[in-house]
C-alpha cells in the first residue's frame, strides 16, 4: 500500500527552513518581526547607527536555496552608484564572487550584521560625500 503525503517533501523542508531561520533570528535580534508569505520569509528590523542618526527601517526578504535580500523601508533612501545598493532598491553587503550564500549560511550571522555595518557607512557616506567602507567597484556604465 502506498503512503500518501499531503505536504509535499520539497514545500516541508523549505518551511522547516523558514521556522529554522525564525528561531536563530529571535535568539539573537529579540527586536525582528517576522512573517511567512507564499514560502518567504519577511523580516522586519530596524537600526540607529547613533543617537544622532534617524532610525533605519528595513525588511529582508528570503526564500530557502535563494539569497536574502535586504530593502530599507525608512527613510527612504534613493538608488545611487555612488553608495552600494542595486538597481531593484535592495542593499549591496556582500561581493558574490567572494562569499555564497548557501544552506549553511544564516542571516542572524551574516546578513543582520551586515545591513546595519552599511547603515553605519551611509551615515559617513552623507557626511563625507564617499563610501568609506572597502568594495568591489560596480558602478553602471
Amino acid at each position: 500500500m502506498a503512503v500518501k503525503r499531503y505536504i509535499p517533501i520539497r514545500g516541508m523542508k523549505t518551511h522547516l527552513a523558514i521556522l529554522l531561520e525564525i528561531r536563530l533570528l529571535k535568539k539573537h535580534f529579540p527586536f525582528l518581526k517576522f512573517q511567512i508569505k507564499n514560502g518567504k520569509l519577511l523580516c522586519h528590523g530596524y537600526f540607529q547607527p547613533s543617537e544622532f542618526s534617524p532610525v533605519f527601517h528595513y525588511i529582508v526578504e528570503w526564500c530557502p536555496n535563494a539569497s536574502p535580500k535586504v530593502f530599507p523601508l525608512s527613510p527612504k533612501i534613493a538608488y545611487n552608484d555612488d553608495i552600494h545598493m542595486y538597481s531593484d532598491g535592495s542593499l549591496c553587503l556582500y561581493y558574490p564572487k567572494d562569499f555564497l550564500y548557501t544552506c549553511k549560511s544564516h542571516i542572524h550571522e551574516t546578513i543582520i550584521p551586515w545591513t546595519h555595518e552599511w547603515f553605519v557607512f551611509y551615515e559617513l557616506y552623507q557626511i563625507i560625500g564617499r563610501w568609506l567602507h572597502p568594495y568591489v567597484e560596480h558602478k553602471k556604465i
